[in-house]
């Protein structure tokens, strides 16, 4: 029998009673993986660097140089066809099993400002582990001027989020995760579980849904992927569940994700909103996108990096259908599409355990196949 709960709301942080017990009703968006996929024969596929170390992110400059974030800490800056022009080390990075510089974004106005940001763990002097963003500015291939915008954002070894995305409303969407304590997506007193919004500088909007707030939505568990369609402002985001139930949400100002009460699901009368999309067996989701480009004939379709499933997928966010863009190449982390519709991705291949048996990770890079 479902256990019963009972939700309290004291100021603006919710509370749930007795055991946080995970609903594992799937919805009416269920899809399994599909096997096996048809690949597309009309792109190419290119290696442009190998050799990476843990990379976690991947961004494209306005002039093609290319920014790949590694966890250990770097991140370096490369040419067009791959090689290294430099790179930034973060000292105070704090390198474990899902901590470490996690994530990257380009500010929309590059061109004039030269600004990047970069989200990472650290150790303060006391032992404590937090995560927090800095925007530095790029010169002639070196970063500098290191600016703290946020600080203290709960962190773990696992279950960091660190993915950082500037929306069509030129603010910054930071995904938080819940630091494996899965309680704290429902604390609106807590960024943990939390998918958060600021401005620029770091400072809280006037019009965010919770006074004197950085908090956007809540109720997540690791927020790994965001991504606009541009054309009608939605916005996604990508996490995976604790044992399949991987969801892809359509985000929207104040509301609750269900995390940990709910995965994917629908109760009855439920008070979170429901998965646009779930996957069960999981194929792990992490960096996605929304094409801009007719390029690669994808335009409109949502561009899906996953890691347990080893592939890069396609999905047509109206007509659901899905199909395969690249397998082959192991785990996938992130994704970015460049001014000319190229698609970028990073390979995930080596965990912290080394897992992956010594794997070198790759920056691959589609094409069209002329």
């Amino acid at each position: 029998m479902m256990n019963k709960y009972v939700v309290i709301v004291i100021g603006i942080t919710v509370v749930i009673i007795s055991a946080l017990t995970i609903i594992n009703t799937p919805s009416d968006t269920t899809i399994l993986l599909p096997s096996p996929y048809a690949e597309d024969r009309a792109s190419a596929v290119k290696v442009i660097a190998d050799g990476l170390e843990y990379p976690t992110g991947v961004a494209v400059l306005p002039d093609k140089r290319i920014i790949i974030t590694e966890q250990t800490g770097k991140a370096l800056i490369l040419n067009s066809n791959g090689s290294q022009l430099n790179n930034y080390e973060v000292t105070d990075n704090y390198f474990d099993e899902g901590a470490g510089l996690l994530g990257l974004v380009i500010h929309p106005q590059f061109v004039n400002n030269h600004y990047l940001y970069l989200y990472y763990t650290y150790k303060n002097n006391d032992n404590q582990t937090f995560n927090k963003i800095i925007r530095l500015q790029e010169k002639n291939n070196s970063l500098s001027e290191a600016e703290t915008i946020i600080d203290h954002i709960p962190a773990s070894k696992l279950h960091n989020g660190g993915v950082l995305k500037f929306g069509p409303d030129g603010k910054l969407y930071i995904g938080v995760g819940d630091t494996t304590n899965s309680e704290l997506a429902q604390n609106l007193s807590s960024l943990a579980g939390k998918i958060l919004r600021v401005n620029d500088d770091g400072t809280i909007p006037s019009d965010n849904p919770f006074p004197n707030s950085s908090i956007y939505s809540y109720g997540h568990r690791n927020v790994v992927g965001i991504t606009w369609d541009f054309n009608n402002n939605t916005m996604y985001a990508s996490e995976a569940g604790r044992i399949g139930n991987d969801e892809i949400n359509v985000i929207k100002a104040g509301e609750n994700y269900g995390w940990p009460i709910e995965e994917c699901g629908n109760l009855e009368e439920s008070l979170f909103i429901n998965a646009e999309f779930c996957f069960t067996p999981s194929i792990y989701p992490s960096g996605i996108l929304i094409s801009n480009s007719t390029e690669l004939d994808y335009y409109g379709k949502l561009i899906v990096a996953t890691l347990k499933g080893e592939h890069l997928r396609s999905i047509d966010p109206i007509s659901k259908d899905q199909s395969s863009i690249l397998t082959g190449y192991g785990k996938i982390k992130d994704v970015t599409e460049d001014s000319d519709g190229s698609l970028y991705l990073i390979t995930n291949n080596r965990d912290f355990f080394d897992n992956g048996g010594g794997a070198i990770d790759k920056l691959l890079k589609i094409v069209k196949n002329n």
